[in-house]
């Protein structure tokens, strides 16, 4: 994974087109997209990634860490989504959490997704994190919808990434040639 920079719009603009209706509707135009990103470039506390194959550096996702609380020591993690047919979830949850728990030194870090994502909602099931206790309503599109909470923290961590590294680690022994491992992160 590499940080994004302003020559990533285009990139950022194509992925979030074809990834479906779950995703916030964002910019429209590279321009735009752009633009958001100078913004997003000035903001501390703020990571955005580009998840990219290590052999070739071909973009296959997007990942971010935000709304950093360094006194409460946790943070939310999303704009997540990955070019249809990428293999690099798995790997970019990984490198988020590393990124997260080893470089941030943060102590629980949490996502939503819409209900009505299945997909998202069972990786992240699967990855081992917890759900929140309380139903969540999360601003989509304009509109109150409703979500999931998981999170992950500190002392959780370790089993959640020995899971998720044999899960690389399998993933990538099974795509050998045809897809590498993403970067990764440069400290």
């Amino acid at each position: 994974m590499r940080p994004v920079a302003a020559s990533d719009a285009a990139l950022i603009v194509a992925l979030r087109n074809a990834s479906g209706q779950f995703l916030n509707k964002g910019a429209t135009s590279e321009a735009l997209q752009r633009a958001w990103i100078e913004t997003y470039l000035s903001r501390a506390d703020d990571y955005y990634f580009v998840i990219e194959r290590m052999n070739d550096g071909e973009p296959h996702g997007l990942a971010g860490i935000y709304d950093v609380n360094r006194v409460a020591r946790r943070a939310e993690w999303g704009r997540f989504v990955v070019r249809p047919g990428s293999q690099a979830a798995i790997e970019a949850a990984l490198l988020i959490y590393r990124c997260g728990f080893e470089t941030l030194q943060l102590a629980q870090i949490h996502c939503y997704t819409l209900v009505e994502n299945a997909k998202v909602v069972a990786f992240h099931d699967s990855c081992g994190l917890e759900r929140g206790d309380v139903p969540v309503t999360v601003t989509h599109n304009g509109n109150a919808s409703p979500a999931i909470e998981h999170q992950l923290t500190l002392e959780a961590w370790p089993a959640v990434h020995a899971r998720l590294d044999r899960l690389a680690s399998r993933l990538a022994g099974s795509v050998r040639g045809s897809a590498a491992p993403v970067r990764k992160l440069v400290s």
